[in-house]
């Protein structure tokens, strides 16, 4: 099918931010990329650039691994869970009908656990197991309780990179397989007081932690839990396969919204996420490998999408990368920043593919990949084709030198990066920031077809070596690309 651009309508889904016409299935990769281009050359009237007419130079690499990522499979089982006695008033404690539902269609190979119309309480976290689906039917919420009390006993989790024992994730699986989210409904983390006010008074608990996790204490004795105020990531699946989590919207949550840690065959699709509270990341994929996120949107407190893979000596014993994740035809409307990688990092990324990202309103930087002195392990062969910013602090930002490092002797390597196809509205602070490490510096950094139409402070790439620049566009008089 050919498809005309229409100038207009582009300006008009930009500026309101029709984001379902972008990611239409009907629209294809290609369409969208051309769009950017388009864009670059019609809505900042900049000189005409030379734009290869070739599709995304790691198609094939992003298509084999699609291909490998296996859904899951659902038992034929359904089980609303008003027949198990839960009532939608917004008012009754659900979790006894909830687990009863899981339970009973677990005992029978597996199936769907179903949220009816209405507004569900639940008092303490939802344990899944294998082949279940929990299915939120359009019209249902499912608000979880602040009662701290009601997420015990502690459950084993990654809690900023460090492997320890603490309340359980609001929704939680262990070493499960096919497990899948789905449906219209809402979730809501109820992060109004209470647990979500815990970051004032986590310190201790977050050191001990991670001087724990430096002198790897053995991860049974890193008991936390009750009286150290570690906030609960909302949806933890640990070293599960075959999850599928789509169409749900998630609200006011605490800590981190999606977290897969140590899982794979992952594929989390046209799911919105609305909690802005510090600290709220919308998806952390935390040493994964063969993901797909497409199609989601994001007003987040934090990152939009990071790729992590834990911090550093406890991640160094695990020794499990992130790898092989594919990001595409997503939206960021207001977050901290949008796409991120690291700063927890020490188990290695490799082979990330990231296409179609729009962002209207980042608070600091769009594109980042950060690190510090003691992470180690590397982040390479990243590969980012096709960014819209509207507004942004910076578009693009680097660092291995990132604050908080505990003795500075195992710097992180950056490697064979590319992002190319970038367009920003306005920077406010520094279009590009790279600031490598001079004994350590970022290698075979490319950037190509990048504008940026405003920023107001001067953009700089520091300490790289064999990098390229080619159609790099900066409106302003002066910037500094020395290495």
């Amino acid at each position: 099918m050919n498809y005309e651009f229409n100038k207009v309508k582009f300006n008009s889904l930009i500026t309101n931010h029709m984001f379902k016409m972008f990611v239409d299935k009907n629209l294809s990769i290609t369409l969208v990329r051309c769009l950017l281009v388009l864009s670059a050359l019609t809505v900042y009237s900049c000189k005409e650039l030379d734009v290869e007419k070739t599709n995304f130079s790691k198609t094939q690499k992003v298509d084999e691994i699609i291909k490998r990522i296996k859904l899951p499979i659902i038992g034929s089982e359904v089980i609303a869970i008003t027949d198990m006695g839960a009532i939608g008033d917004g008012l009754a404690n659900c979790k006894p009908a909830i687990s009863k539902a899981i339970a009973e269609i677990s005992a029978k190979g597996g199936g769907k656990v179903v949220f009816p119309k209405g507004d569900y309480f639940c008092e303490g976290p939802i344990h899944l197991e294998s082949n279940i689906n929990l299915h939120f039917e359009e019209g249902s919420t499912l608000t979880f309780s602040q009662n701290a009390d009601d997420y015990l006993p502690v459950q084993l989790v990654r809690w900023e990179g460090v492997e320890l024992y603490n309340y359980s994730p609001y929704i939680y699986a262990d070493n499960k397989t096919d497990i899948a989210i789905t449906g219209k409904g809402k979730l809501n983390g109820s992060a109004i007081g209470g647990i979500a006010e815990w970051r004032t008074k986590q310190k201790p608990a977050q050191n001990k932690s991670r001087q724990m996790g430096t002198d790897l204490v053995p991860v049974e004795e890193r008991i936390f839990g009750k009286d150290n105020y570690l906030r609960m990531s909302f949806i933890q699946l640990m070293n599960c396969s075959n999850i599928l989590i789509e169409d749900i919207t998630i609200e006011n949550v605490p800590f981190w919204v999606i977290h897969p840690t140590y899982s794979n065959n992952i594929t989390i699709r046209n799911v919105e996420i609305n909690s802005t509270r510090i600290n709220n990341d919308g998806i952390d994929l935390d040493s994964c490998y063969d993901a797909l996120v497409e199609n989601c949107k994001f007003n987040a407190g934090d990152d939009a999408i990071a790729i992590k893979s834990g911090r550093d000596q406890d991640a160094w014993r695990v020794n499990k990368s992130s790898k092989d994740i594919v990001v595409r035809n997503c939206l960021a409307e207001n977050v901290l920043h949008g796409m991120a990688f690291g700063s927890e990092m020490s188990g290695g990324i490799e082979n990330i593919y990231v296409e179609n990202f729009f962002m209207k309103n980042v608070k600091k930087y769009a594109v980042q990949f950060k690190s510090n002195r003691d992470r180690g392990s590397y982040i390479r062969d990243v590969f980012i084709d096709g960014v819209f910013i509207d507004t942004t602090s910076t578009a693009v930002f680097f660092t291995n030198d990132y604050h908080s490092y505990r003795g500075g002797k195992s710097p992180s390597d950056f490697s064979d990066i590319e992002i190319k196809n970038l367009t920003c509205n306005f920077a406010y602070g520094k279009a590009i920031d790279v600031q490598g490490l001079s004994s350590k510096p970022i290698r075979n950094l490319k950037f190509e077809n990048i504008i940026i139409n405003k920023e107001m402070d001067l953009s700089t790439v520091k300490n790289t070596t064999d990098g390229s620049y080619k159609n790099v566009q900066i409106h302003k008089e002066e910037s500094d690309f020395s290495n």
